[in-house]
């Protein structure tokens, strides 16, 4: 089951964002710590992430990058 997935520019502007359950100021905040995480990391490193207490798995692809939160991460495998 997906929690959130984010896809965002390498400026860090938001494209997409969906979301299960979580109340507009989590969402928020998750947004931007989110994004500024994931374009801190460098092109060549894991393509996993440990956030908090969650995995999230982050692809990036010419200049979109994509940030998903799942409960398996062997479905995206």
């Amino acid at each position: 089951m997906m929690l959130f997935m984010l896809i965002f520019s390498r400026q860090g502007k938001l494209r997409l964002q969906k979301y299960m359950a979580y109340p507009n100021k989590v969402k928020k905040k998750i947004t931007r710590e989110l994004v500024t995480t994931t374009l801190a990391r460098k092109p060549k490193m894991c393509s996993f992430l440990e956030w908090r207490d969650c995995k999230i798995v982050c692809k990036r692809l010419v200049c979109i990058l994509y940030a998903m939160n799942m409960c398996n991460i062997l479905i995206l495998i």
